[in-house]
């Protein structure tokens, strides 16, 4: 009757030398949620940068950092927005809505009916 009780005890302590040690976790920053940030543009014929902040809105093209457009938005439901900004390089008034598909991604169209995209900056 020792025999089923010391191969029993044996297969524990195989088992137990079998489990492998707690995996570390690597922190990792949160993906930000919602419009607040650095976003850049998708395609088009100018690469820039756009910025949410505090409802601020400022546009800066890539290359050179020049400003290209500045106003306001506000959060308008769980995740769209409207902008209001004018063109620094024609002063004309632009209202723009902007959807959030994902986290990284806004889906834009302007009061002319222009569509555009957005992805958020690392």
């Amino acid at each position: 009757m020792r025999h089923p009780f010391f191969a029993l005890s044996a297969l524990a302590v195989l088992l137990t030398g079998c489990q492998s040690a707690p995996t570390a976790r690597i922190a990792t920053a949160p993906t930000p949620a919602g419009f607040e940030g650095n976003w850049r543009s998708v395609g088009g014929p100018v690469a820039y940068t756009a910025t949410f902040a505090g409802g601020r809105f400022t546009s800066r093209e890539s290359a050179t950092g020049a400003v290209l457009a500045e106003g306001n938005y506000t959060k308008t439901g769980p995740a769209q927005t409207s902008i209001i900004y004018r063109s620094a390089a024609r002063g004309e008034q632009t209202s723009v809505n902007c959807n959030q598909m994902a986290a990284d991604r806004l889906a834009c169209v302007n009061s002319a009916g222009a569509r555009f995209e957005l992805s958020r900056s690392a």
